[in-house]
């Protein structure tokens, strides 16, 4: 069999990208329609950078191909809903989006035997249902291709999960009994809700917590109790969620804004594997030493996720700063060694 020619592959690839960027289109004037009531050309535009022309492909896509009731409004000039869409229309994949299904389907396992698992289950299940006519794949055969080791994941509550989505949505301040378990002390607290995140299979609450007067991370399996008030909250102007996440590493962060500079050298034997790794944080900066070592650089504003990261890999790294880190490393190896004997 000959090989496939270049010209052919790349025409592939640009009808792949653009089906891919037409299907974002798609969403995000979905999701202006419904938040806004309509979308213009203009903003359509501005958005994606893109022609007139284009933009007209992609409503004609909805409208022809989806089956949306898209309709352009002379008087707003801006495109609108006829009747309320509540979802939108199962589409076509491609062998390889389907693969990515698939693959999320198994990621998704860790949450197995749960009630959040049982609802990713069934949503992947109709999914694939819908597309046998249209795909030719055998589902057998990539279970064979691909597996997957998990991280560990708590149980979480549903229904929790379900009220803390529509807090979020809705902005409404949420009343919980909660565990804190550095203190081990339970107590309520009034939240304003603002994201949940997921950290190696785990979910936290992002929250404006009044008790604090700050934003915190709140563990959904330690939430006792939550109930929604009917009180409204209004989004915080000077929070930057992006910049929250970046200041932390591994989910701790400290209560002081002030950020610290963290430098460790790697041993060449350890440095090989953290060559193939990802950056380790955002603000990573990386270093090859001449013997061979590798220094890295982060910027974090809490130290104790850092030291557990660095105690993972024992003599194979030192931190040369900042000097309170040392000591920090240097107190639990003593109440290790203290432990041991």
């Amino acid at each position: 069999m000959g090989s496939i020619p270049k010209q052919h592959i790349q025409k592939s690839r640009y009808r792949y990208k653009e089906k891919l960027t037409n299907l974002e289109r798609v969403f995000w004037i979905n999701k202006q329609i419904n938040q806004n009531g309509c979308v213009s050309t203009a903003e359509i535009i501005k958005r994606f950078e893109i022609t007139n022309r284009t933009v007209l492909r992609t409503i004609e896509h909805m409208r022809d191909r989806l089956d949306l009731p898209i309709r352009y409004c002379m008087d707003k000039k801006a495109y609108h809903y006829t009747e309320p869409v509540h979802y939108l229309p199962i589409v076509e994949l491609t062998e390889g989006e389907l693969i990515a299904v698939v693959l999320t389907g198994e990621l998704m396992k860790q949450y197995k035997s749960s009630a959040i698992g049982e609802q990713l289950e069934s949503a992947i299940g109709k999914i694939l249902s819908n597309m046998t006519e249209n795909i030719s794949v055998s589902l057998s055969d990539l279970a064979d291709i691909y597996s997957f080791e998990p991280s560990t994941a708590n149980e979480i509550d549903l229904e929790v999960f379900q009220k803390l989505s529509k807090a979020i949505k809705d902005k409404l301040i949420v009343q919980m009994i909660y565990f804190t378990a550095e203190t081990g002390t339970v107590k309520s607290r009034q939240v304003e809700p603002l994201h949940l995140r997921n950290h190696l299979g785990k979910w936290y609450l992002i929250a404006f917590d009044h008790l604090r007067q700050a934003v915190r991370d709140f563990y959904l399996g330690r939430i006792q109790n939550l109930e929604l008030t009917e009180e409204h909250f209004t989004s915080k102007e000077n929070f930057n969620l992006k910049a929250y996440l970046n200041k932390g590493f591994s989910m701790i962060r400290s209560e002081k804004e002030v950020e610290v500079e963290v430098e460790m050298v790697f041993d060449q034997y350890q440095s090989r594997w953290i060559r193939e790794q990802s950056p380790l944080h955002v603000s990573e900066q990386r270093e090859e030493l001449a013997d061979g070592r590798l220094k890295i650089k982060v910027q974090v504003t809490a130290l104790d996720g850092i030291k557990r990261f660095v105690m993972q890999y024992g003599s194979h790294v030192k931190v040369i700063a900042p000097l309170e880190l040392q000591e920090a490393i240097k107190s639990e190896l003593k109440l290790m060694q203290e432990l041991y004997n």
